[in-house]
């Protein structure tokens, strides 16, 4: 019996590790999210760097998204899916990150969002 008792123990301790401790960011975070990727898509210079802080706006150039719109757009037409894995701190941000999983059926990319005070400071598609 007291084996039993132990492994029920230890069965609730890895159901306890197996639920997320946050299963989506705030909703300002998602508002960024989703208006940095709808602006990357769309090659909206002007509309991803609204989003950003002053050290973010300063680094990235119009060729910069163009760059990356160009590789992203002809996937993110054709539909996909962004599923929030979580987040962690890292130099003062917090750091979000999603998978995309695009209906094309190639590679998922790993999306980052680095957020303080309610702007991006750094946002990467890996």
């Amino acid at each position: 019996m007291n084996k039993f008792i132990k492994l029920i123990g230890l069965a609730a301790v890895f159901l306890l590790m197996a639920v997320p401790l946050q299963a989506e960011p705030n909703e300002a975070t998602q508002n960024v999210f989703q208006k940095l990727m709808g602006a990357t898509v769309s090659n909206n210079y002007d509309a991803f760097v609204a989003q950003c802080d002053a050290t973010m706006k300063a680094s990235l150039t119009k060729p910069m998204l163009e760059g990356v719109s160009r590789l992203i757009e002809p996937r993110a037409s054709q539909a996909y899916e962004a599923e929030y894995l979580g987040e962690l701190k890292k130099q003062g941000y917090q750091v979000h990150l999603w998978c995309l999983h695009f209906k094309d059926g190639g590679d998922d990319i790993l999306a980052t969002l680095s957020m303080k005070n309610g702007q991006a400071g750094g946002f990467y598609l890996k």
